[in-house]
């Protein structure tokens, strides 16, 4: 009787996700799309299916705690697909950043990235066995944490505070390839703690030479003198066209370089040094019944933003990973299409992608979300600590210094070590990877100039295809 559910609830989610895919949006006044500029409707589409997209599966191996033996989460796991979206885009983005590779650029790595989220973690699964790494991310390993944390069981929903506890909790108890140089936090209620994300930034919890102690406090009297342009913020916002863009941006990097200054005057230049990126959500409520449309214009400004990497939210009782907007839409990738766990890697690959936009309006948001951020080095923190002064006057963010906050006292040597090595590797494995690729390619211009027989070309041509059209594929 529960599979026949199943099954009926799939095809209804099925219908749900076409009808709203058909709706495909001319750009009329401006659009952004994880920081990138949309000018145009294929600007859409090609920005959206290079983003990774978790759905609900079914016929995953069950997660036996409870004596529940579900095999899917359709109807309940869309947050926790939203969680892996936002986890997945900030690995691509981490690599980009910190380690200048660009994942679509290799096949195997965006396969071994993509196999971190599989739903195929038998040994958490399995009760008293020692567990994986292989699938850093699973919905089995999330749901073991949930159990733990909170005796959340599996068919349960989720809200953004666990799922983001939960991912924070994996990333901080397991070695998972290529975040040992990508520290999380989130932040709750809107306050932001900056002493909190410039020590994980720079891994040290005070200075070490004792000449410059950091107190927030007076970096953020000081940051309220500055004076930034706000009620100029606010006409942006509202659409004024009056301002002086020239002079808006001129004032705007007057109040970065002052920030800078700011930074330097109160942090130890010694010991504060960048060495990781951070991650950061900021949990907050957008209104009571209803968004207020002062808080909707602020989040497009953030939207425009090179560190920003999503949001944690949807309609309500609907989760989306809202990853832009155009003109008064918000474009979301949606979890609520089922497909099956068991696949082989590259049918599982294609599965992590969409194929269209799906759109929602601006006033559909749910009240309750988690902006995500990627800040890879103090410039990305100071264009931040600006945006969040900016938009004071309609207090949508603030700066607090949060006593609850426990700085994660991870060994910093052992850690730089850690990292020096992942990059090694790395560059290691994109120079093999650029090798293999110069090879195919002087042996496809060498078959080409001189000429092999037709029986060689017959067998070696339609090799260098495949491998061609598999890397267009992924």
């Amino acid at each position: 009787m529960q599979q026949i559910g199943h099954q009926i609830l799939s095809k209804w989610y099925l219908t749900n996700y076409n009808y709203r895919a058909l709706f495909q949006y001319e750009v009329k006044d401006e659009g952004y799309i994880m920081g990138q500029l949309i000018q145009k409707k294929e600007d859409i589409l090609n920005v959206v299916i290079h983003t990774i997209r978790f759905t609900y599966r079914q016929g995953f191996q069950a997660y036996q705690c409870q004596d529940s033996y579900l095999t899917t989460d359709s109807g309940w796991g869309c947050l926790i697909r939203v969680g892996q979206m936002m986890m997945a885009e900030l690995l691509k983005r981490h690599l980009k950043c910190f380690y200048n590779v660009d994942l679509f650029s290799f096949p195997s790595l965006l396969q071994e990235i993509l196999q971190l989220f599989k739903d195929d973690d038998e040994m958490e699964s399995l009760k008293g066995l020692e567990r994986q790494l292989k699938y850093g991310f699973s919905i089995q390993k999330i749901m073991r944490i949930a159990y733990q944390e909170w005796g959340k069981k599996p068919g349960e929903w989720y809200s953004p505070n666990q799922i983001v506890q939960a991912i924070q909790k994996i990333l901080s108890e397991n070695n998972i390839p290529y975040c040992c140089s990508l520290s999380f936090i989130p932040f709750y209620e809107s306050q932001i703690d900056l002493k909190a994300i410039l020590q994980e930034m720079c891994m040290v919890e005070n200075c070490h030479c004792e000449k410059r102690v950091f107190f927030i406090e007076q970096f953020l009297q000081d940051l309220e003198k500055l004076e930034i342009g706000k009620e100029e913020v606010v006409q942006v916002i509202n659409g004024n066209d009056e301002i002086n863009d020239v002079c808006y941006e001129d004032q705007q990097e007057q109040n970065k370089k002052e920030i800078r200054m700011l930074l330097k005057k109160y942090i130890c230049q010694k010991c504060f040094v960048a060495s990781r990126a951070v991650a950061v959500c900021l949990l907050s409520r957008i209104g009571c019944d209803e968004p207020n449309p002062d808080y909707i214009q602020a989040i497009r400004q953030f939207m425009k933003r090179k560190y920003f990497a999503g949001i944690l939210g949807g309609r309500p009782k609907e989760a989306n990973f809202i990853v832009g907007f155009v003109d008064n839409k918000f474009v979301v990738l949606d979890p609520h299409i089922v497909q099956e766990a068991k696949m082989n890697t590259e049918e599982y690959v294609k599965s992590c992608f969409p194929s269209e936009a799906i759109f929602m309006n601006d006033k559909e948001i749910d009240c309750s979300l988690g902006l995500v951020f990627y800040l890879n080095n103090f410039e990305d923190l100071i264009e931040l600590i600006y945006d969040i002064q900016a938009n004071q006057q309609i207090n949508f963010f603030s700066f607090a210094h949060l006593e609850h906050y426990k700085y994660s006292d991870i060994k910093k040597e052992e850690q730089l070590i850690q990292i020096k090595e992942k990059q090694e590797l790395i560059k290691e494995f994109v120079f093999k990877q650029q090798q293999q690729q110069q090879q195919i390619l002087n042996l496809d211009i060498s078959t080409y100039q001189y000429g092999y027989s037709n029986e060689i070309n017959q067998q070696e041509q339609p090799i260098i295809k495949d491998m061609d059209s598999s890397y267009e594929e992924i």
